[in-house]
């Protein structure tokens, strides 16, 4: 688990790290304007105009009745009719073109900029008028500007109303226009929830600004950037206008060469991961067999070396007085030393084929005359084991192939069956020539193969029982070994199936081999 964080763990960070830079490189967001809704609009523009029309009437009429009222009321109610009024700050009289009277009005508690401006008439003789007078024209005290109008004054924040009471007499009214704008807006925000419920329901984008810019109320929150529409409306209370924006409607879209590349790299990093974690792994894997290996041919070396010393210390010491002990120790030294043999033939041809210098040498032969003899070497041991050989012989025609190759090939099958099966007590034989091809069969009555291991036991260093120190020994080279030399002999060796027991079946091409003999007639 430790060598997959080292080895594929960066490489899987380093592909989704890619993966995740690609999105966000191939990531575009795009806009799409949709046009606010001008009929609603239209629509709501209409009332609000309506509603500021009368409520510029509204306050009109209430000046001009407070201008009316103040010719024959008692001043301190005429005050307080001006202190009713929003915005109003002084009530000015002018009789003859000439200031008759004046009345103030509600004062704030604090009002930045200073004093309230006066309101004086165009060309009063003997006054100069003060800074930052509102100035009534000639034209008004001579009856020529109309009934009621507005002012503005040259300071800011404040405007002047005039209304002629008489031929002879006007009134005008300084209107604070912060006060008054506030009012207004309070009003407004209560008046405009049914107007605006047709806007609001379409998400419609929509800002209605005051005197000064000031921005009475949104919809659909802050809006930046030149309006779409504009609508203004001007009245004596000031100058509004409804404002609305078009929608903007973001969609997020991927460009697809760049989801390629990321993607491509990213595979390939994590393709190269894996590639990399499963070599470690086998290279892991073939150092443990190695490992293994050694360990198992250090037992398999010492286990005959051992028996060697222990029998020829036996017959030694039983030679003369009991020869015939003697002679069996011997005989199993002789079949000690020819374990080893082939112990060591089997490491040296792995060794000759892990380095590609494995070379066949075909040359006549005769098949069954190579099996024989390398039955011989395993007759003791089988006699010893009690395990019976029955053999049909149908190879005794001279053939063209490797003996010695054929001869450890089937000295690893008979030395299956004396470790593995020698407990079935059986050995099966065959061997016959089908259309130029060698058929060689062994057949056991043993324990059988466990179908999970057919094919892994032609593995190097695979074996169905792994310890070092089971009943049975052995490398894990032989059929290995076995099916390697049969492949590169043109041919196979399989393990068949049966109901009882193993069966392995050597299948190589054997040509015939023709000789030419020279006979003299006398």
């Amino acid at each position: 688990m430790r060598s997959f964080w080292i080895t594929l763990g960066p490489l899987l960070a380093a592909a989704a790290l890619i993966l995740w830079g690609g999105e966000r490189l191939a990531r575009r967001n795009v806009e799409e304007r949709i046009p606010a809704d001008r009929g609603r609009l239209f629509d709501f523009a209409a009332h609000w105009r309506s509603e500021l029309d009368r409520l510029d009437s509204l306050y009109a009429e209430h000046l001009a009745s407070v201008a009316s009222y103040s010719t024959y009321l008692p001043r301190d109610q005429t005050i307080k009719s001006c202190e009713n009024l929003f915005g109003l700050r002084t009530l000015y009289l002018f009789k003859g073109g000439r200031r008759d009277a004046e009345f103030p009005g509600k004062r704030p508690l604090f009002r930045p900029g200073g004093s309230i401006p006066e309101v004086v008439a165009e060309g009063e003789e003997g006054q100069l008028p003060p800074r930052n007078a509102i100035m009534l024209p000639r034209g008004v005290l001579l009856g020529q500007a109309g009934n009621r109008g507005w002012l503005p004054a040259p300071k800011p924040g404040y405007r002047a109303h005039w209304v002629r009471v008489d031929p002879s007499t006007f009134a005008a009214f300084v209107i604070d226009e912060e006060e008054l704008g506030q009012a207004l807006a309070k009003h407004l925000t209560d008046w405009q929830e049914n107007p605006l419920k047709p806007l609001r329901e379409a998400d419609e984008r929509v800002a209605i600004e005051g005197p000064g810019g000031k921005t009475v109320l949104t919809l659909q929150g802050e809006h930046s950037g030149p309006a779409a529409l504009v609508l203004p409306h001007r009245t004596g209370l000031g100058e509004w206008q409804v404002l609305a924006w078009d929608k903007l409607k973001t969609s997020t879209t991927h460009d697809t060469a760049t989801l390629i590349l990321a993607g491509a790299i990213a595979c390939t990093l994590l393709l190269t991961g894996i590639y990399l974690q499963i070599q470690q792994g086998r290279a892991l894997r073939l150092a443990e067999e190695r490992v293994s290996f050694v360990n198992r041919v250090s037992h398999e070396l010492g286990t005959p070396l051992t028996n060697i010393l222990l029998n020829l210390d036996l017959a030694g010491r039983s030679l003369e007085p009991r020869p015939a002990e003697a002679k069996k120790r011997l005989t199993l030294v002789h079949e000690e030393v020819r374990r080893l043999g082939r112990l060591v033939s089997n490491v040296l041809t792995f060794s000759r084929s892990e380095r590609k210098t494995l070379e066949l040498a075909p040359t006549a032969c005769i098949p069954d005359q190579v099996v024989e003899d390398m039955l011989a070497q395993f007759q003791p041991s089988l006699d010893r084991r009690k395990v019976s050989v029955e053999w049909q012989r149908g190879a005794s025609n001279s053939t063209r192939l490797d003996p010695d190759a054929l001869a450890q090939i089937a000295g690893n099958l008979f030395s299956n069956v004396e470790k593995y099966a020698s407990s079935g007590g059986w050995l099966g034989l065959t061997t016959s020539m089908e259309n130029d091809r060698l058929k060689l069969r062994v057949s056991d009555r043993g324990p059988g193969i466990p179908a999970r291991s057919r094919e892994k036991i032609f593995e190097p260093f695979e074996r169905v029982h792994g310890g070092v120190s089971e009943g049975a020994s052995g490398t894990g080279l032989g059929l290995a070994i076995a099916r390697d030399l049969a492949r590169r002999m043109g041919g196979d060796l399989l393990l068949c199936s049966s109901e009882t027991g193993s069966v392995f079946e050597l299948d190589l091409p054997a040509p015939p081999h023709l000789a030419i003999v020279h006979s003299e007639v006398a």
